[in-house]
Protein backbone atom coordinates (compact mmCIF):
# COMPACT_ATOMS: atom_id res chain seq x y z
CA UNK A 1 0.00 0.00 0.00
CA UNK A 2 1.57 3.13 -0.96
CA UNK A 3 2.28 5.89 1.81
CA UNK A 4 -0.50 8.40 0.30
CA UNK A 5 -2.98 5.83 0.98
CA UNK A 6 -2.62 6.35 4.47
CA UNK A 7 -3.84 10.31 4.08
CA UNK A 8 -7.48 10.68 3.59
CA UNK A 9 -8.85 13.17 0.29
CA UNK A 10 -9.02 16.19 2.82
CA UNK A 11 -5.75 15.39 4.30
CA UNK A 12 -3.96 15.61 1.06
CA UNK A 13 -5.57 18.09 -0.21
CA UNK A 14 -4.92 20.33 3.03
CA UNK A 15 -1.41 19.60 3.12
CA UNK A 16 -0.81 20.42 -0.74
CA UNK A 17 -2.12 23.77 -0.05
CA UNK A 18 0.04 24.23 2.42
CA UNK A 19 2.81 23.40 0.05
CA UNK A 20 1.78 25.68 -1.83
CA UNK A 21 1.52 28.25 -0.05
CA UNK A 22 5.64 27.58 1.34
CA UNK A 23 8.62 29.56 -1.07
CA UNK A 24 9.03 26.61 -3.23
CA UNK A 25 4.92 26.16 -3.74
CA UNK A 26 4.70 29.80 -4.54
CA UNK A 27 7.20 29.90 -7.18
CA UNK A 28 6.14 26.93 -8.68
CA UNK A 29 2.43 28.65 -8.59
CA UNK A 30 3.80 31.17 -10.58
CA UNK A 31 5.60 29.03 -13.67
CA UNK A 32 2.71 27.09 -13.80
CA UNK A 33 0.25 30.10 -14.24
CA UNK A 34 2.48 31.68 -16.69
CA UNK A 35 3.05 28.24 -18.35
CA UNK A 36 -1.24 27.69 -18.66
CA UNK A 37 -1.50 31.57 -19.59
CA UNK A 38 0.28 30.26 -23.04
CA UNK A 39 -2.17 26.87 -23.20
CA UNK A 40 -5.41 27.60 -22.09
CA UNK A 41 -6.72 30.76 -24.02
CA UNK A 42 -6.72 28.47 -26.95
CA UNK A 43 -9.24 26.41 -25.76
CA UNK A 44 -12.40 27.31 -26.23
CA UNK A 45 -16.34 25.64 -25.08
CA UNK A 46 -18.85 26.29 -22.47
CA UNK A 47 -17.57 24.40 -19.48
CA UNK A 48 -14.45 24.51 -18.06
CA UNK A 49 -13.56 22.26 -14.70
CA UNK A 50 -10.61 22.22 -12.29
CA UNK A 51 -10.19 19.12 -9.99
CA UNK A 52 -8.37 20.10 -7.12
CA UNK A 53 -9.40 23.32 -6.33
CA UNK A 54 -7.08 23.61 -3.26
CA UNK A 55 -7.48 27.50 -2.51
CA UNK A 56 -8.94 31.01 -3.43
CA UNK A 57 -5.54 31.52 -4.51
CA UNK A 58 -4.84 28.78 -6.74
CA UNK A 59 -6.99 29.23 -9.44
CA UNK A 60 -5.88 27.12 -12.87
CA UNK A 61 -9.19 28.63 -14.63
CA UNK A 62 -8.05 32.24 -14.70
CA UNK A 63 -6.87 32.72 -18.24
CA UNK A 64 -9.36 30.36 -19.69
CA UNK A 65 -11.97 32.59 -22.09
CA UNK A 66 -14.86 29.54 -21.23
CA UNK A 67 -17.24 31.63 -19.72
CA UNK A 68 -18.70 28.44 -17.43
CA UNK A 69 -16.25 27.57 -14.84
CA UNK A 70 -16.57 25.19 -12.15
CA UNK A 71 -14.16 24.38 -9.22
CA UNK A 72 -14.33 20.99 -7.47
CA UNK A 73 -12.52 19.64 -4.41
CA UNK A 74 -13.04 16.35 -1.92
CA UNK A 75 -13.25 19.17 1.02
CA UNK A 76 -17.04 19.89 1.02
CA UNK A 77 -16.98 24.04 0.82
CA UNK A 78 -19.75 26.69 -0.44
CA UNK A 79 -19.97 27.19 -3.30
CA UNK A 80 -17.88 24.69 -5.38
CA UNK A 81 -18.51 20.95 -6.77
CA UNK A 82 -17.48 18.68 -3.40
CA UNK A 83 -17.05 15.06 -5.21
CA UNK A 84 -14.80 12.63 -5.96
CA UNK A 85 -12.51 12.41 -8.93
CA UNK A 86 -13.36 8.26 -9.19
CA UNK A 87 -17.01 9.68 -9.43
CA UNK A 88 -17.55 13.03 -11.36
CA UNK A 89 -21.11 14.51 -10.79
CA UNK A 90 -21.29 15.27 -14.71
CA UNK A 91 -23.19 14.51 -17.46
CA UNK A 92 -21.12 11.87 -20.34
CA UNK A 93 -19.91 14.29 -22.77
CA UNK A 94 -20.54 17.76 -21.45
CA UNK A 95 -17.32 19.11 -20.18
CA UNK A 96 -15.56 21.08 -22.81
CA UNK A 97 -12.24 21.72 -20.46
CA UNK A 98 -11.25 19.73 -17.43
CA UNK A 99 -7.38 20.50 -15.20
CA UNK A 100 -6.63 18.11 -13.55
CA UNK A 101 -4.28 19.46 -10.44
CA UNK A 102 -1.89 16.59 -8.63
CA UNK A 103 -5.07 14.49 -9.07
CA UNK A 104 -3.41 11.32 -10.63
CA UNK A 105 -0.14 12.14 -8.04
CA UNK A 106 -2.37 10.74 -5.03
CA UNK A 107 -5.10 8.87 -6.26
CA UNK A 108 -5.81 5.17 -5.44
CA UNK A 109 -6.91 4.57 -9.10
CA UNK A 110 -5.55 7.19 -11.09
CA UNK A 111 -6.66 4.81 -14.33
CA UNK A 112 -10.21 5.34 -13.22
CA UNK A 113 -9.83 9.01 -12.48
CA UNK A 114 -8.82 9.02 -16.28
CA UNK A 115 -11.50 7.27 -17.71
CA UNK A 116 -13.76 9.02 -15.47
CA UNK A 117 -12.69 12.22 -17.11
CA UNK A 118 -12.69 10.65 -20.86
CA UNK A 119 -16.52 9.74 -19.83
CA UNK A 120 -17.15 13.59 -19.12
CA UNK A 121 -15.27 15.18 -21.84
CA UNK A 122 -17.21 16.01 -25.48
CA UNK A 123 -15.25 14.75 -28.36
CA UNK A 124 -12.60 16.88 -29.14
CA UNK A 125 -12.60 18.36 -25.26
CA UNK A 126 -9.11 18.79 -23.68
CA UNK A 127 -7.70 17.58 -20.80
CA UNK A 128 -5.08 19.00 -18.76
CA UNK A 129 -2.81 17.13 -16.65
CA UNK A 130 -0.72 18.48 -14.16
CA UNK A 131 1.72 15.94 -12.26
CA UNK A 132 5.10 16.05 -10.10
CA UNK A 133 8.33 14.67 -12.59
CA UNK A 134 9.61 11.75 -10.79
CA UNK A 135 12.70 12.78 -13.15
CA UNK A 136 13.43 16.05 -11.23
CA UNK A 137 14.69 17.53 -8.08
CA UNK A 138 10.89 16.69 -6.56
CA UNK A 139 11.79 12.83 -7.36
CA UNK A 140 15.10 12.94 -5.78
CA UNK A 141 13.68 14.19 -3.00
CA UNK A 142 10.74 11.65 -2.82
CA UNK A 143 13.35 9.07 -2.82
CA UNK A 144 15.14 10.65 -0.14
CA UNK A 145 12.12 10.46 1.88
CA UNK A 146 10.96 7.05 0.65
CA UNK A 147 9.05 6.51 3.82
CA UNK A 148 7.68 9.83 4.22
CA UNK A 149 4.09 10.56 4.88
CA UNK A 150 4.41 14.21 3.87
CA UNK A 151 2.58 16.11 1.02
CA UNK A 152 3.73 15.92 -1.51
CA UNK A 153 6.45 13.32 -0.73
CA UNK A 154 3.75 10.70 -0.47
CA UNK A 155 2.71 11.01 -3.23
CA UNK A 156 3.40 8.82 -6.82
CA UNK A 157 4.96 10.48 -9.45
CA UNK A 158 4.50 8.79 -12.63
CA UNK A 159 6.80 8.60 -15.57
CA UNK A 160 5.84 11.10 -19.05
CA UNK A 161 6.13 7.36 -20.46
CA UNK A 162 3.89 5.70 -18.34
CA UNK A 163 1.12 8.52 -18.72
CA UNK A 164 1.27 8.34 -22.19
CA UNK A 165 0.43 4.76 -22.60
CA UNK A 166 -2.49 5.63 -20.59
CA UNK A 167 -3.38 8.18 -22.42
CA UNK A 168 -3.43 6.16 -25.36
CA UNK A 169 -5.40 3.12 -24.27
CA UNK A 170 -8.29 5.63 -24.12
CA UNK A 171 -7.31 7.77 -27.29
CA UNK A 172 -6.27 10.62 -25.33
CA UNK A 173 -4.02 12.32 -27.80
CA UNK A 174 -1.20 14.37 -26.61
CA UNK A 175 -1.33 17.81 -28.32
CA UNK A 176 1.28 19.39 -25.96
CA UNK A 177 3.86 18.53 -22.86
CA UNK A 178 5.75 21.13 -21.03
CA UNK A 179 7.93 21.06 -17.73
CA UNK A 180 8.28 23.93 -15.20
CA UNK A 181 10.10 24.26 -12.29
CA UNK A 182 14.01 24.05 -11.84
CA UNK A 183 13.88 25.63 -8.89
CA UNK A 184 14.51 22.71 -5.83
CA UNK A 185 11.23 22.15 -3.92
CA UNK A 186 12.97 23.36 -0.45
CA UNK A 187 10.70 25.60 2.08
CA UNK A 188 13.33 28.13 2.70
CA UNK A 189 12.96 31.49 1.25
CA UNK A 190 16.65 32.52 1.06
CA UNK A 191 17.81 29.18 -0.49
CA UNK A 192 15.18 29.71 -2.72
CA UNK A 193 16.79 33.26 -3.66
CA UNK A 194 20.26 32.04 -3.87
CA UNK A 195 19.31 28.92 -6.33
CA UNK A 196 17.11 31.64 -8.67
CA UNK A 197 19.62 30.80 -11.58
CA UNK A 198 18.27 27.52 -11.53
CA UNK A 199 15.02 28.65 -13.54
CA UNK A 200 17.34 29.27 -16.37
CA UNK A 201 18.87 25.69 -16.80
CA UNK A 202 15.68 25.05 -19.59
CA UNK A 203 17.48 27.13 -21.81
CA UNK A 204 20.19 24.54 -21.64
CA UNK A 205 18.37 21.48 -22.62
CA UNK A 206 17.38 20.78 -19.41
CA UNK A 207 13.76 21.36 -19.73
CA UNK A 208 12.22 17.80 -19.17
CA UNK A 209 13.79 18.47 -15.35
CA UNK A 210 11.10 20.34 -14.10
CA UNK A 211 9.35 19.51 -11.18
CA UNK A 212 5.85 19.72 -13.25
CA UNK A 213 5.24 17.92 -16.11
CA UNK A 214 1.73 19.54 -17.91
CA UNK A 215 -0.24 17.63 -20.86
CA UNK A 216 -2.63 18.60 -22.78
CA UNK A 217 -4.54 15.98 -24.49
CA UNK A 218 -7.84 16.27 -26.65
CA UNK A 219 -10.42 13.40 -26.57
CA UNK A 220 -10.64 11.99 -30.08
CA UNK A 221 -13.72 9.83 -30.89
CA UNK A 222 -14.28 8.11 -34.27
CA UNK A 223 -17.03 7.96 -36.12
CA UNK A 224 -18.07 5.77 -39.38
CA UNK A 225 -19.75 9.09 -40.97
CA UNK A 226 -16.84 11.80 -40.60
CA UNK A 227 -18.69 15.31 -40.13
CA UNK A 228 -18.49 18.51 -39.40
CA UNK A 229 -19.39 19.74 -35.77
CA UNK A 230 -22.53 20.94 -35.23
CA UNK A 231 -23.25 24.26 -33.59
CA UNK A 232 -24.14 22.90 -29.89
CA UNK A 233 -26.35 25.06 -26.88
CA UNK A 234 -25.16 24.97 -23.46
CA UNK A 235 -26.67 22.38 -21.54
CA UNK A 236 -26.65 21.16 -17.85
CA UNK A 237 -23.63 19.68 -16.93
CA UNK A 238 -24.58 18.05 -13.23
CA UNK A 239 -27.56 16.15 -11.99
CA UNK A 240 -30.59 17.41 -11.12
CA UNK A 241 -29.49 16.92 -7.40
CA UNK A 242 -26.32 19.27 -7.47
CA UNK A 243 -26.68 22.59 -7.92
CA UNK A 244 -24.38 23.95 -10.44
CA UNK A 245 -22.82 27.17 -10.03
CA UNK A 246 -23.67 29.88 -12.19
CA UNK A 247 -21.69 32.33 -14.66
CA UNK A 248 -22.41 35.08 -11.68
CA UNK A 249 -20.76 32.89 -8.98
CA UNK A 250 -17.91 32.23 -11.74
CA UNK A 251 -17.40 35.75 -12.64
CA UNK A 252 -17.99 37.64 -9.30
CA UNK A 253 -16.97 35.77 -5.61
CA UNK A 254 -14.15 33.65 -6.16
CA UNK A 255 -13.31 34.00 -2.01
CA UNK A 256 -16.66 31.89 -2.14
CA UNK A 257 -16.35 29.61 -4.20
CA UNK A 258 -13.01 27.93 -2.99
CA UNK A 259 -11.66 26.06 -0.41
CA UNK A 260 -10.94 28.69 2.90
Amino acid sequence: MRESEHLSPVEVIRDLRDWYASPAGEHLYKELQGSLSGVLPGLFGYYAVQVGALSKEIDLLQSSRIGRKIYMTEEPCQGTVSASPLALPFQHDSLDLMVLLHTLDFSPDPHQVLREAHRVLISEGHLVVIAFNPISMMGLGKLALLRSRRVPWSGHFYTARRLRDWFSLLDLVIMETRYIGMRPPVRNQRVQQRLGFLGRASHYGLARLGIVQIFVVKKRVLTLTPRAQPWRAPKPVLPVNIAEPSAREANHARAGRYLH
